[in-house]
């Protein structure tokens, strides 16, 4: 999947994170963030006179985000416009304070998360929990693919798997910098709360397919497409809100790895009662 929308974003996130303090890529991020609103209206000379460095770092700076050149730069940022506002509104979805009844609000807002965790009760699927880390524990090489906030309980996840010297590797699918694949990998986790980029991600799981790799899905929709390609699906719960399935997603993340923990490290584990 590409998601253009955040595309250009998600790269000046990463060159200002882990960029050198004093490296000139990182200036011009900043300039550029800081100006993204009028951006279109600001030209090559006035973007380096910001990011104090010179045009030609600035052309060589707009290449190594993946453009022709600064004038295409612009036109993306301008035609990127109202997918950023689009996203914003998406955001404020069952939380948008109107400074009048904002306690109403919030209240509702915790009352429909509250709602669909307690659904997980009677629907929680602890032997498909087990069974798809009995083949995470048989598996050498696992590649995980989400983005955005999934993608981030997926490194986190990863992260965690890696300190029990499990091997791991993430996909970010909102990169379109990203080798999206691996060639050794024979177990792919794919983990998204909608399933809104597993038809976009149709290529990358053909390919898993034809390495004979196994593939299971995290996810609370039951009605997408593509789920026949998949060896295991584990639902979480009922098919609730964008909003919801995302603290439904962190929990199934913890359950995953707690249950790994007690049935493959249980001599391990250290006694705090």
């Amino acid at each position: 999947m590409r998601n253009y929308s955040s595309e250009l974003y998600i790269k000046l996130q990463k060159i200002i994170n882990q960029s050198e303090i004093n490296d000139p890529y990182k200036a011009i991020a900043k300039a550029l963030i800081q100006n993204i609103d009028n951006f279109e209206h600001i030209t090559i000379e006035k973007l380096a006179e910001l990011s104090f460095t010179s045009i030609s770092t600035i052309s060589r700076f707009v290449k190594f985000l993946g453009y022709k050149n600064f004038i295409e730069l612009k036109e993306y940022s301008k035609s990127n416009k109202l997918c950023r506002f689009m996203s914003m509104n998406d955001n404020l979805e069952d939380l948008n304070f109107d400074k009048l009844h904002d306690k109403d609000i919030f209240n509702n807002y915790i009352d429909m998360i509250c709602s669909s965790l307690q659904g997980l009760k009677e629907t929680v699927d602890f032997k498909k929990i087990d069974k798809i880390n009995e083949m995470i524990y048989s598996s050498e090489h696992i590649s995980i693919y989400a983005f955005l906030l999934p993608g981030s309980l997926a490194k986190y996840y990863q992260l965690s798997m890696l300190s029990l010297g499990k091997y791991c590797e993430y996909y970010d699918l909102s990169d379109s910098t990203s080798n999206v694949t691996s060639e050794k990998s024979k177990l792919s986790l794919f983990f998204s709360v909608d399933g809104n980029f597993i038809e976009s991600s149709r290529d990358i799981i053909v390919k898993a397919k034809a390495n004979n790799e196994k593939l299971v899905l995290i996810t609370q929709n039951p009605r997408m497409r593509l789920s026949n390609m998949f060896d295991e699906i584990l639902y979480m719960g009922n098919c609730d809100s964008p909003k919801s399935g995302r603290y439904k997603l962190m929990i199934f993340i913890e359950m995953l790895l707690n249950r790994y923990y007690v049935t493959y490290y249980k001599d391990d584990l250290i006694d705090t009662k």
